[in-house]
């Protein structure tokens, strides 16, 4: 079989860095039986200092349908790096993220001319994220335009949306492949409204700028209706936490908001089952896992139009808006209103949509091709 290196900078059983965790884990599944997995990870979890428990460092050890190397961070270095490839000798490199100098940048400048990369930039073209670390961030890029870095790489994005954000900032595209990333296979619920008289939301996202949780809050202060908002995921900004805590404060008593912090991934899945409505006015957003998974489960989503899932309303799956807080409101209540038959038309419509525009077994064969050609 085909030999697959990846290199991302957190694994299994690492998990506060959220999607490009699932896409990788998710495309291990799938294609496990196919292709030789070999991942190179770190140690830690992200803005940890300890190892992660359960993990063995510096070897490789089995991890569902792949093979996993944790690196301590003084086993990160050049001949590490070298001494890998040399021992698998894999048919395809595969690259997360543009800006970690150890799982993307020094790999692509050490192997581009030996071996086939493929990077996936897993959203970090976008606006929202560029302007995070700006100066940095635009130097880097300009000096990989100036150097040629990714002139003969293959690149893999998500959508429309990111092969324009890729082709904006990189001046020499050689080739790219646009194909979703890899969704969690989970169990469709028949569900039914939690409770009539209250409204269930839920989120599940890192707690930072870019997922714009403060937008929801700040609505949510012109709600007369009862409502349970949960808000499931990692700290990451503890002063944007802060800013979040003060407008919790000033909400009326009608709305109750729950930070529910760190969960495992079944315990998401069980909360998103609890809950009427999944919701997101994430400023940037190249994919969504949480998002999918809602569909995947049933729960209708109401999502920004900076998240890349189009003719939700359609569908009766949810609806997709700009970031307006009025119509978001009118949504809320919409949902708010619905009798039993007119949300089963929803629960109903979300899983549908998630089987005929994101189902694994649509892209399947276009990742075979990825990994193959």
């Amino acid at each position: 079989m085909r030999k697959i290196l990846i290199f991302i900078d957190w694994y299994k059983p690492a998990f506060k860095a959220g999607g490009p965790i699932s896409s990788i884990h998710n495309l291990t599944q799938l294609l496990g039986d196919q292709f030789n997995f070999h991942i190179i990870t770190s140690s830690k979890d992200l803005n940890s200092h300890v190892n992660l428990k359960s993990i063995k460092t510096n070897i490789w050890q089995n991890v569902d349908k792949s093979k996993v190397m944790y690196l301590t961070k003084e086993n990160q270095n050049v001949r590490t790096l070298k001494k890998i490839v040399d021992d698998i000798n894999p048919d395809k490199i595969y690259l997360n993220g543009l800006f970690s100098y150890f799982f993307s940048i020094l790999p692509c400048f050490l192997f581009k001319n030996n071996f086939e990369i493929i990077i996936n930039p897993r959203g970090m073209f976008g606006l929202s994220a560029l302007s995070h670390k700006r100066l940095k961030k635009s130097l880097f890029i300009k000096l990989t335009n100036i150097i040629s870095l990714y002139k003969t790489i293959c690149w893999h994005v998500s959508n429309d949306a990111e092969f324009k954000e890729l082709n904006g900032n990189i001046k020499q595209v050689y080739k790219c492949q646009i194909i979703p990333n890899v969704p969690k296979n989970l169990i469709f619920n028949r569900k039914k409204r939690i409770n009539k008289n209250e409204l269930c939301l839920i989120s599940v996202c890192r707690i930072n700028e870019i997922k714009n949780i403060h937008f929801v809050l700040e609505l949510l202060k012109g709600i007369s209706i009862k409502c349970n908002y949960k808000i499931i995921g990692f700290i990451e900004d503890e002063l944007y936490y802060k800013k979040l805590k003060n407008i919790v404060k000033l909400l009326p008593e009608n709305i109750k908001v729950d930070f529910v912090g760190l969960l495992k991934n079944n315990e998401i899945e069980n909360e998103i089952v609890s809950s009427d409505l999944f919701i997101s006015s994430s400023l940037n957003e190249n994919y969504g896992h949480s998002i999918v998974e809602s569909l995947a489960i049933g729960v209708p989503v109401l999502i920004s139009n900076n998240c890349p899932w189009f003719g939700l309303e359609k569908s009766s799956a949810g609806f997709r808006l700009p970031l307006d807080q009025v119509k978001f409101k009118e949504k809320i209540l919409f949902f708010h209103n619905l009798n039993e038959d007119e949300y089963d038309k929803f629960n109903l419509g979300a899983r549908n949509y998630f089987n005929n525009n994101i189902s694994s077994d649509l892209h399947k064969n276009n990742y075979l091709n990825l990994l193959s050609l």
